[in-house]
């Protein structure tokens, strides 16, 4: 079988919804990958580039200000639940911006694109990974734990050394792996999940 590409934020999407859920999110991930037409996950683009530039500015919150006024009506009050999130959580950080390789997690026929994530280095010399997650639904530790991990298994290619992070945008609040989180239970759980989601994209077809 010939092996089965997403993005980062797809798998999270299905790996954070019901059983009903997940059938509707791979039909409709299967469509925009597949459909040279389909206009893909843009809705929050510019909100995501905003966030991947602004840390290289001295002004973070202006970058993403302006992602805000140039949102168009349906993007406006969610780009301002996340601009306010962002600040919230911001206000709390000193940290400066730092390049992120990319990278592919592969678990059997199912391959997820580790693109475009933002690097953060501390004063302390210390180094993360943020991979931002800017949905509705709030994010709980059992859905950000499997993305943690994929992050954690990929971090000798993104950015050697660094420390995995999911950041829930809209609610300005970071998930890390504790030191006492079963490794193997999630590997277990990841694997899972790829062959799940492999078996609903052909049954898709």
């Amino acid at each position: 079988m010939s092996p089965v590409r997403i993005s980062a934020p797809s798998f999270l999407d299905y790996m954070h919804s019901t059983p009903r859920g997940c059938i509707n999110i791979v039909k409709s991930q299967r469509k925009m990958y597949l459909d040279q037409e389909s206009k893909g996950d843009i809705f929050y683009g510019p909100f995501r580039t905003a966030l991947r530039q602004c840390f290289n500015s001295v002004t973070p919150p202006l970058v993403i200000a302006e992602a805000v006024n140039h949102a168009n009506e349906a993007q406006q009050p969610h780009f301002a639940e996340l601009e306010a999130g962002f600040i919230r959580w911001w206000r709390r950080t000193k940290a400066t911006g730092v390049r992120v390789a990319n990278s592919t997690w592969r678990n059997g026929s199912l391959e997820v694109k580790l693109h475009r994530l933002i690097g953060l280095r501390y004063s302390a010399e210390k180094t993360e990974v943020v991979f931002p997650y800017v949905k509705e639904p709030e994010l709980t530790p059992d859905a950000a734990n499997p993305m943690l991990r994929v992050l954690e298994q990929e971090m000798p290619s993104l950015l050697p050394g660094a420390r995995p992070m999911l950041l829930d945008v809209r609610r300005g609040k970071p998930f890390r792996l504790r030191r006492n989180t079963n490794r193997n239970d999630l590997d277990a759980l990841l694997a899972a999940e790829a062959a799940k989601y492999t078996t609903h994209w052909q049954s898709a077809a």
